[in-house]
């Protein structure tokens, strides 16, 4: 197959800078113009380590000049707060939420309930942490963010979410404000507002079901609102709304145990996989013993893993999970988290290096590969840790830093450098003595490791998705969304072939990978890097293949040539049965005949093999009534036994088997994260 030498630049330049409209492509192309292709293929295309094209980006009199001139103007670019935006969003939820009280219409109050979250979410994102602006809200806007936001909840029937914005909204100050500095001074208002605070807590413990308790609250709520009837009356009126409204729980992902249990040798893997290592194909897995359809062989979190720009508002920067009721980061506004401790994670780890650079990011057109190099120093406990992490992976994975062109070694050093120059921007070294460029040896060292990790992630991480589903069905309309991307110490080590024997969902950021079929002992256990056969021909395959990971393929789905997916004939073949023969036969004209295999020399009946194929296909209809029920686990289950009797008389392709494992995976990733659609 003839290397595409074009194409191959193209795929590697985007692993890189995604976007080149982001002003990093501007930087290489103007340093690369300074530097001149005589320089550049002479001096810097011929140096042999990472550690001398770092040092040679800051020092060699035709680059550093351009290189420091640029990085020295790096300054953080993010989204602030906005307290006055917050307190505009904030007055419009309030006035959405009293038109839904007053709507008698469920469809319209549901609708205008939604719009309240719209506006207290943007409320919450946008407001500053408590008493960073005094003018308005008396430095509060933050807490009392949250505290409209649970309001609308129980109007909702969300009680545990507004159980946490009531606390966040008491951990940000409003409660202790609003008891000395207010209610103090109006001790009449004072009894009103706190039944209304019991009240509340009536309604969140309806809505999650401890009516016992909630019926103590009422009482206590009756005897501090003394005469005030009013206040009680409209009280019962939105419990009953609230019991009436109650939200459905969101159905729960499902972390899968590892088949025989975790392999002591292989963090993440099962006991039923093992680690080669061959010449010809350097490290791979294989089966450890036989495996069955459905058996899970890997379940491992990511070394490190970044959520993609454009999903920075809809999913939580820190575990990928969908948002509904975003928390905010209490510094900058352009990212979100689902919870409380999701945020504490987050901030008290990489996202305070982070935080006041992500519009720098974004506008740096930079890869989501550069996100994950960066992520794998900002998320460390120390430097140490950082460049100790760094340097093993760059050592035990491939990077192909041999085989890359001088233009290719110069993008990703400039891109090094710029990363190591956020870092230093944000103090991750400490604080400097001076704001200049020039880096210290251990700054040098970094530099030096991010450069192993952009190469080393070009052809060892993973994209992450989650699957998106409709309102009616859990399968009819679904599609496989992709978040982001992650580096998989122990998924790395699994090779491709053009038709895999595993396949991968995720449980918000933990790989899941789960046979496909089931292996012999020594068998490959392989993943698909992208190129599939059931919707790409050879040709495709292996150009993608060597243009995106520097190899072609030669898996027996190649070496045969099988046909895409819809052209696959009805014809099988099935094993010959006699005893230690490995060859296939075609399906027999004449059933009543035998057939002679010409391997083993025997007259072989395979009346038998067609009748298991015929029950075959018929629980693969069983599975997809199943399906169609919504019945998944009892899906999974007759997918996972019919295609095990399936591998015991026949080989693929076959076209029906190829749809029910397509259709395994389906059910598989719907046990794993999903979300529907929403809208705000």
């Amino acid at each position: 197959m003839e290397y595409d030498t074009n194409y191959h630049q193209v795929c590697s330049t985007r692993t890189v800078q995604s976007d080149k409209k982001g002003f990093f492509n501007e930087f290489y192309v103007d340093v690369k113009d300074a530097c001149g292709d005589k320089w550049l293929q002479n001096y810097f295309g011929k140096l042999k380590s990472n550690a001398a094209r770092i040092l040679s980006i800051f020092s060699d009199r035709e680059v550093c000049d351009p290189v420091l001139g640029v990085l020295e103007h790096v300054q953080p670019v993010y989204k602030q707060k906005d307290v006055l935006m917050s307190s505009q969003r904030r007055a419009q939820a309030d006035k959405f939420y009293l038109m839904s009280c007053s709507s008698e219409l469920p469809d319209e109050r549901k609708e205008l309930l939604q719009q309240a979250l719209g506006h207290a979410n943007l409320a919450v994102m946008r407001a500053p942490a408590p008493q960073q602006d005094m003018a308005i809200d008396n430095g509060l806007s933050l807490a009392m963010a949250y505290r409209t936001r649970a309001t609308i909840l129980i109007a909702m029937g969300e009680g545990e979410a507004a159980l946490s914005d009531l606390k966040l909204a008491t951990n940000f100050g409003l409660e202790t404000k609003e008891s000395v500095d207010y209610y103090c001074k109006m001790a009449k208002a004072y009894a009103r507002e706190y039944s209304l605070l019991v009240a509340h807590q009536l309604l969140l413990l309806l809505v999650i079901g401890e009516s016992a308790r909630a019926e103590i609250s009422l009482k206590i709520a009756e005897k501090l609102a003394g005469a005030d009837s009013a206040l009680i009356a409209a009280c019962r009126k939105e419990v009953a709304a609230v019991q009436h409204d109650k939200r459905e729980p969101p159905k729960q992902a499902v972390v899968p145990d590892l088949t025989h249990g975790e392999n002591p040798a292989l963090s993440g893997a099962a006991n039923v996989v093992k680690l080669v290592d061959t010449k010809e194909k350097g490290r791979f897995v294989v089966a450890n013993e036989c495996i069955k359809t459905g058996d899970v062989v890997l379940c491992e979190n990511p070394v490190a893993a970044c959520l993609l720009p454009s999903f920075f508002g809809t999913n939580c920067h820190h575990c990928f999970k969908r948002l509904r009721t975003p928390v905010a980061c209490l510094h900058c506004s352009g990212i979100a988290f689902c919870s409380a401790q999701c945020m504490g994670e987050a901030c008290n780890s990489y996202h305070s290096f982070e935080c006041q650079f992500m519009d720098l990011f974004i506008g740096s057109g930079m890869s989501i590969l550069c996100f994950i190099a960066l992520r794998i120093f900002t998320q460390a406990a120390s430097l140490d840790d950082g460049l100790t992490t760094a340097n093993l992976l760059f050592e035990n994975l491939c990077s192909h830093q041999d085989e890359r062109k001088p233009d290719d070694h110069l993008q990703r050093a400039l891109m090094a450098g710029f990363l190591m120059r956020v870092l230093q921007k944000a103090q991750y070294f400490g604080r400097r003595k001076t704001e200049g460029v020039n880096p210290t040896a251990v700054e040098l060292q970094v530099a030096t490791a991010l450069l192993g990790l952009l190469q080393v992630l070009q052809y060892n991480a993973h994209e992450i998705y989650h699957t998106m589903v409709t309102d009616e069905h859990c399968f009819e309309g679904c599609r496989v969304i992709y978040l982001g991307a992650g580096l998989y110490g122990t998924g790395s080590y699994f090779n491709h072939e053009c038709c895999p024997s595993v396949a991968g969902y995720y449980v918000g950021k933990k790989l899941v990978l789960a046979a496909t079929k089931p292996h012999r002992p020594n068998e490959t256990v392989a993943v698909n890097y992208g190129p599939i056969f059931t919707k790409m021909n050879l040709k495709e395959r292996q150009r993608s293949l060597r243009g995106r990971y520097a190899f072609s393929c030669n898996c027996i789905t190649c070496q045969e040539n099988w046909p895409l997916l819809q052209k696959i004939d009805k014809q099988v073949r099935f094993w010959c049965t006699s005893a230690n023969c490995v060859n296939l036969l075609r399906f027999p004209k004449d059933l009543a005949k035998d057939v002679r295999c010409p391997r083993c020399r025997k007259n072989i009946s395979l009346k038998e093999s067609v009748v298991r194929l015929i029950k075959v296909e018929e629980q693969y209809r069983e599975a997809a009534e199943a399906m169609q029920a919504q019945k998944t686990n009892e899906a999974i289950d007759l997918f996972k036994e019919a295609i095990d009797s399936f591998f015991q008389i026949a080989a693929l392709p076959h076209k029906d088997t190829l749809i029910a494992q397509q259709s395994l995976l389906k059910c598989l990733a719907d046990t794993g994260s999903t979300f529907k659609k929403q809208t705000f």
